[in-house]
């Protein structure tokens, strides 16, 4: 054979595994992207920005600016809004939605967040029947049991004050309580709403009660964002 010719020397098992090495670390690879990046890339803007607003963080920030307008540590805020049909036009009613912080510091203990629960029911039975003394609460139930037959058969039979505190205040009021002289209770209510709110005791109820009535007009004025109208249907 001349020279330069022949058979290839085979190559060593050192040279075939360097070689699938390299081959492996330079294959070209496709460009693929992350499960959240294919998540946000199927998204639609209503889906993005609900995620957005359901961030812990969003949800405190935007509480916190209710809870700084009405100088409050705690407020409930109660309302009825009118439900849209399925149509978008007509009116199928009314549905009661509440919205409001979670209790929290100093209210920490289950002691401290019930002693809050139970003095917004005393302010809420003292909008609607003018006190919340057991008398008084007696003789609104007798009356609801005398002339509601709707109570018969219902969870109200068993549960008569459920009737009593779902019952709109017949007329537009305002109450307080100052309790220990370290917290302001306040309740207001007015058409198809009611709030019931906890500011320190250094506020005067003149000036708390102002601004509670500054809350609740921020709250109706963002009710298309923060309470539902059109309620979510499934066709079958």
């Amino acid at each position: 054979a001349s020279a330069g010719r022949g058979i290839a020397p085979r190559p060593t098992l050192g040279d075939r595994q360097l070689s699938m090495t390299n081959y492996l670390t330079h294959i070209p690879r496709p460009n693929s992207k992350s499960v959240e990046e294919k998540e946000k890339a199927q998204d639609g803007p209503f889906v993005t920005a609900l995620k957005i607003a359901l961030l812990p963080k969003q949800q405190e920030d935007i509480l916190n600016q209710y809870l700084d307008l009405a100088s409050a540590v705690h407020f409930c805020f109660r309302c009825d809004i009118y439900v849209q049909g399925s149509s978008g036009t007509s009116t199928e009613g009314m549905l009661t939605q509440c919205f409001g912080p979670p209790l929290s510091f100093p209210f920490t203990d289950a002691q401290s967040q019930r002693k809050v629960w139970d003095i917004y029911q005393r302010l809420s039975l003292r909008l609607r029947l003018g006190s919340s003394s057991v008398e008084t609460c007696y003789d609104a139930l007798d009356m609801f049991q005398g002339h509601d037959s709707s109570m018969s058969g219902s969870i109200s039979n068993d549960c008569p004050m459920q009737s009593l505190l779902e019952s709109p205040p017949n007329v537009h009021g305002v109450t307080y309580l100052q309790e220990d002289n370290e917290w302001l209770y306040v309740g207001l209510n007015g058409k198809f709403f009611e709030l019931y709110a906890t500011l320190p005791a250094t506020v005067k109820p003149r000036e708390g009660t102002a601004y509670c009535a500054r809350l609740v007009r921020k709250l109706m004025g963002d009710e298309r964002i923060l309470f539902l109208s059109n309620p979510l249907t499934w066709n079958s």
